[in-house]
């Protein structure tokens, strides 16, 4: 890649690879407070003072180990910028942008490399329409599991932008006294991409937070119809039961057991406390949309 001759641009494959410059290179002291907190930090940070800019920033993590992360590490002053761990694809786009200084070329890096997040948003899109689909036909056991694993990746996504928009803040922070920095097309274009891929996060999590919360209610009815129908269940059996209790008393003196016609009349005595209840349950409005669940089908387009 060819670069503008104003500024110097160190690329090191690795925190070894950068390391190996040290007894040839003269290191300020802002630069040795950056890379002794690389050796000690395995995450995203960001120190802004006037003029310097540096720090770390997570390209990629695992959603369900989030230890393994790929990062790019990068120092950045009005002579020259030094980053470690940068793809070299992404160094291959940064040419046609022709940058001047090395916040130009910093600032168009992280242009790029959100770039590259749109792809994988729209893949989530997808899943998220897919699984939403799915729930509004039917949502069982398995529905919060599913809820789950989204919102799991949508804050994985969220986890890895917003730590570029804290850059694009300090950025600003950094070299506010230069105006023709901030009115640059690297850092226009990087805000811009920020900004549009948090409101699509946002977006996206209020559509699982309905999503969670559909889904937690039909759960909830369900817990309820199932107790109202035990219950029913209860009230509806007590005079077979309570009846059942008395005559299967072992008493010796029980008038009932010498009549002629005792069975039968204590089954319709059964049978008719028992239709009295229901019918009285029924009258009241208690047995309406007993254990009813939404159907399965999914409604016709």
């Amino acid at each position: 890649m060819e670069l503008e001759p104003q500024f110097n641009w160190s690329r090191y494959l690795d925190l070894a690879d950068y390391e190996q410059t040290f007894p040839t290179a003269a290191v300020d002291q802002s630069e040795m407070d950056w890379i002794t907190q690389l050796r000690s930090k395995d995450m995203n940070f960001t120190r802004s003072e006037k003029g310097i800019l540096y720090g770390a920033v997570v390209t990629w993590q695992n959603p369900v180990d989030k230890s393994d992360r790929r990062s790019i590490y990068f120092y950045v002053t009005k002579e020259k910028l030094i980053t470690i761990g940068l793809s070299d694809s992404i160094v291959s786009l940064v040419a046609p942008y022709s940058p001047a200084h090395p916040f130009a070329a910093f600032y168009t890096i992280l242009a790029l490399q959100l770039n590259t997040y749109f792809a994988g948003i729209d893949q989530f899109e997808t899943e998220l329409f897919s699984r939403q689909d799915e729930l509004r036909g039917s949502i069982n056991e398995d529905s919060l599991d599913s809820i789950f694993a989204l919102r799991d990746t949508i804050e994985n996504w969220s986890d890895l932008i917003v730590p570029f928009q804290e850059l694009v803040m300090a950025g600003e922070e950094s070299f506010l006294d230069e105006d023709a920095y901030l009115e640059d097309l690297s850092l226009k274009l990087a805000t811009k991409r920020v900004r549009r891929l948090l409101m699509l996060i946002e977006h996206y999590q209020k559509d699982i937070e309905v999503l969670l919360d559909l889904s937690t209610t039909v759960s909830n009815f369900r817990g309820n119809e199932i107790m109202k129908a035990l219950t029913i269940f209860t009230a509806v059996a007590t005079p077979t039961m309570a009846l059942g209790a008395i005559w299967g008393m072992n008493f010796k003196i029980m008038p009932e057991l010498e009549w002629k016609y005792g069975y039968a009349l204590s089954l319709g005595l059964i049978f008719l406390s028992t239709c009295g209840i229901f019918y009285w349950m029924r009258w009241r409005g208690w047995l309406g949309a007993l254990v009813r669940m939404p159907k399965n089908s999914r409604p016709k387009k």
